[in-house]
């Protein structure tokens, strides 16, 4: 089974996973960033955060992939009906 480690962001700051967990493949993988990312955010007000960043890599500290979250207003207001 391949080995990931997941390293998280929130405010600049990274903390890095020193023993990471084995899992059976990349979407594995995919799916535990995704809840990491989504408990960083999950109770917090929003102005608490500043889109936390979970970074899967592999043991040669290759970056796989990366989950980002960001706050903002990018698309606007829904227009009323």
């Amino acid at each position: 089974m391949p080995h990931f480690f997941f390293d998280v962001s929130d405010t600049g700051d990274v903390y890095p996973d020193a023993r990471g967990v084995l899992l059976p493949g990349s979407e594995s993988a995919k799916e535990r960033a995704l809840e990491i990312a989504r408990k960083m955010v999950a109770g917090r007000p929003l102005t608490q955060y500043r889109g936390p960043v979970c970074t899967v890599r592999d043991p040669n500290g290759t970056q796989l992939m990366q989950i980002r979250i960001e706050l903002g207003t990018r698309y606007g207001p829904r227009p009323q009906r």
